[in-house]
């Protein structure tokens, strides 16, 4: 397990050019990836995809079922995708399940290795096949979603108090959270009694020191068993939240992980492991 590097370092990474797609929290929007460009290299696009119901795209019905949803966010991602340079995923708490769900669809379809993914990056999320369910979020309270997010923390105690603003936005909440509770049942590698095959790219999970939600290491590094490639975990100071905190450091890891796995793509493909067999 790796600790941050020095926010300089990050400038100081040579990479070619690369997209990389990133995906919000449950309730989160776009703009949580707001400061990533200016603290990457040029070379890295970076491309913040939005859920229906969230931020720019708010006018639209949120998405209650996993198939509806990677359908809409494979729709923004082929509007944007460059297919002249390799792409990367990163996904932060419920962008994590979104990400990986969007990898697994990419690869279903692809005709050619270029169509992949060169790097997978999880944020404050436990491995899939860990998950808890639960299934009350489409119709919990008021007030288990004030809970909810106040034991997630990053949002200001005066935004939790005010209740026209929390009912503005339970619609919303209520669906993501649900996704998240129900992943297992239509998504996953859980669903279904036949295991996909892991992804072929390294996977890096990035984990918050203080987050509660990743507290459990097994829990954490069973995103391991998601792919047959590399699989590091990186841990900073802060929370639930911590990638809001101080990009820095953060940034600095995500550029020399991405660094690392274009120089692998040269490389050959990931092997089966000794006795393994997956369905794609």
């Amino acid at each position: 397990m790796s600790d941050a590097v020095a926010p300089a370092a990050v400038h100081s990474v040579a990479l070619p050019p690369v997209q990389l797609f990133c995906l919000a929290h449950a309730g989160g929007t776009s703009m949580l990836y707001r400061r990533w460009a200016q603290h990457l290299p040029r070379s890295v696009e970076v491309v913040a995809l939005e859920l229906p119901g969230h931020g720019t795209r708010r006018a639209l019905p949120a998405s209650t079922t996993w198939p509806a949803l990677i359908d809409e966010v494979i729709a923004q991602f082929d509007a944007r995708r460059d297919a002249t340079v390799p792409f990367a995923v990163f996904g932060h708490s419920m962008g994590a399940l979104v990400g990986l769900e969007l990898l697994h669809a990419l690869r279903h379809r692809a005709t050619d290795a270029s169509q992949s993914a060169v790097w997978f990056g999880a944020s404050a999320a436990v491995a899939p096949s860990c998950r808890i369910r639960e299934t009350h979020w489409l119709g919990c309270t008021h007030e288990q979603m004030v809970a909810k997010l106040r034991s997630l923390g990053g949002t200001p105690e005066a935004l939790l108090a005010d209740r026209d603003f929390i009912d503005f936005l339970l619609p919303t909440l209520r669906a993501d959270f649900h996704l998240c509770g129900t992943y297992g049942d239509t998504a996953g590698a859980t669903a279904g009694a036949t295991r996909r095959a892991p992804l072929d790219c390294p996977i890096d999970v990035f984990l918050g020191r203080d987050d509660a939600a990743t507290a459990r290491a097994d829990d954490v590094a069973r995103w391991r068993d998601e792919t047959r490639g590399t699989f590091q975990q990186h841990r900073f100071d802060g929370a639930h939240f911590y990638l809001d905190d101080a990009p820095g450091p953060v940034l600095a890891r995500v550029a020399s992980s991405l660094a690392d796995a274009l120089v692998q793509q040269r490389g050959a493909p990931a092997r089966l492991r000794t006795g393994e067999a997956w369905t794609q």
